[in-house]
């Protein structure tokens, strides 16, 4: 066979783009492709597919890799092992893990068994089996970078006993990203004791967890030691989390302590009431700050005593006393290049024209058509996704993007938008759209908004891809003579499945 024609580096890359089937079409085609897929094939092993033909495959060709000391602890199982060496060591190329995806893969294998277990039988083979299979990838994983567990799952299975994450090295060692679903539920509870043990040894045992999502329905006292720990012994560089409600007393999220490493923190459905913000000023090296379905800023100092330097910032769907513009005008600056805002009025447009003024990227639902002469004046904005609050005027915000619009190369109808008004736009817009998408309801016929897109192109020569955003659709006959002529013109014309929407 001749040599590649990329190196194995490169190659690696544009594998990495395809899905799994075609992954799987991949290994077939010579040696040189198999050895380049398997591996990003068996990066992440437990997906959420579950089937018994499919866990079976799975947790047959792992125990395939088993030595004879691992397979000897088995025996009372009942499973008949393939003696036959495998092609890989596949076990050597997983690097994420996902405990409860595992689990549910090994409960599938054991309902295959010949003689299904049942009882003591099937619990006693189901925690030998994950026993061995943990022990075997923590022993001879060189690469394991990613954990998740889900506490909440129904009929959660707890983890291994916690010796068995810190007997081998690297094993768990060079963990780089953690994520726990329902953190409140794990303390105390005999049901995930060891669980508890491994949260316990992980703050000191690993030395570069990067990333953390915490997922709690509710905060007390008793559980910020779960994840604090962590927090101050990990160079922590991004921070998820989810906190759905929390006791009536005030909480330090402790976040001060990664003020020399945090570039990404998102907080979800938080209530500043009694959590305290105070700390963001603190957060040096921040570069992304997202608040999504947050409450009560009115009750915290927001606030920053020295200026960030956020390039990304997000404010979503928050109930706040304090005004959006305040907001903006103390968290943001010049710096900032990515933008998404709910709600926004006329003064807070203005504020982000003031104080955020070489903003590439804008992503907002607005409640008034007097915000657009603002953000259009945004002359380094170039991505532009605008929907809108039930009530206002569509046909005039439409027009008036018409009118005002010139530097926007990406633009996202996130509203259902009328025909007049889209012919009016097509008119009178001077940007130069590179990317367009609009929304339309499932009555409207797309024949003639493809018609004044190719006027459109006559006149800009500029767009590379047009796309609707469409609940159901298939193009009619004579639409398709249209999309072939836009194609003809060098634009790619997609609909709703097919979209790669921008936020």
């Amino acid at each position: 066979m001749s040599l590649p024609i990329l190196p194995i580096e490169c190659f690696d890359n544009i594998l990495f783009f395809l899905d799994n089937k075609s992954l799987y079409k991949c290994l077939f085609v010579n040696r040189y492709y198999c050895k380049a897929t398997i591996p990003i094939i068996w990066r992440n092993p437990f997906i959420k597919q579950f089937s018994i033909s499919i866990s079976r495959s799975l947790i047959k060709t792992l125990l395939a890799c088993l030595n004879e000391d691992e397979i000897s602890s088995l025996i009372p199982c009942v499973i008949k092992f393939n003696i036959k060496p495998p092609l890989f060591e596949y076990v050597r190329f997983i690097k994420k893990l996902n405990h409860d995806c595992c689990v549910e893969h090994i409960e599938q294998f054991i309902k295959s068994l010949p003689e299904l277990l049942s009882g003591n039988d099937y619990t006693n083979c189901r925690e030998k089996l994950i026993h061995s299979i943990y022990n075997m990838i923590i022993q001879r994983s060189s690469f394991l970078e990613e954990f998740e567990l889900n506490v909440a799952q129904k009929g959660y299975v707890d983890l291994p006993k916690p010796s068995i994450f810190t007997t081998y090295e690297p094993g768990f060692k060079n963990l780089s990203s953690l994520t726990i679903f329902s953190l409140d539920l794990i303390s105390n509870d005999t049901k995930r004791k060891n669980t508890t043990k491994f949260l316990n040894i992980i703050p000191t045992f690993c030395n570069g967890i990067v990333n953390i999502e915490l997922w709690i329905k509710f905060l007390n006292g008793i559980y910020v030691k779960q994840y604090m720990d962590i927090i101050k012994f990990q160079p922590l560089k991004r921070i998820f989390m989810y906190i759905n409600n929390c006791e009536k007393i005030s909480f330090n999220l402790g976040l001060e302590f990664r003020s020399e490493t945090l570039k990404e923190l998102i907080l979800d459905s938080l209530d500043f009431k009694y959590i305290d913000l105070s700390f963001i000023s603190k957060l040096k090296c921040l570069e992304l700050l997202e608040f999504l379905y947050c409450k009560g800023f009115n009750h915290c100092e927001v606030q920053s005593e020295s200026k960030l330097h956020l390039k990304e910032f997000k404010l979503w769907y928050c109930t706040t006393g304090t005004p959006m513009e305040e907001i903006i005008s103390y968290l943001c600056n010049e710096s900032l290049l990515k933008l998404a805002l709910s709600y926004v009025t006329p003064k807070a447009a203005e504020t982000v024209k003031e104080y955020c003024p070489n903003v590439s990227s804008l992503c907002i639902q607005i409640c008034s058509d007097s915000v657009i002469p603002f953000i259009c004046e945004l002359r380094s904005l170039k991505v532009l996704n605008i929907g809108s609050d039930n009530g206002i005027d569509m046909s005039s915000l439409v027009k008036s993007l018409g009118n005002h619009l010139t530097s926007v190369e990406y633009l996202f109808f996130d509203f259902n938008i009328d025909l007049p008004s889209f012919i009016y736009f097509t008119n009178y817009c001077k940007a130069n759209l590179k990317k367009w998408i609009i929304t339309l309801d499932n009555n409207s016929l797309s024949k003639e908004y493809l018609l004044y897109v190719n006027n459109f192109q006559k006149v800009h020569n500029s767009l590379k891809e047009f796309g609707i955003n469409k609940y159901r659709y298939n193009w009619t006959d004579e639409e398709l003579e249209i999309v072939d002529m836009l194609k003809n013109q060098g634009i790619n014309v997609v609909t709703s499945g097919e979209l790669d929407l921008f936020h």
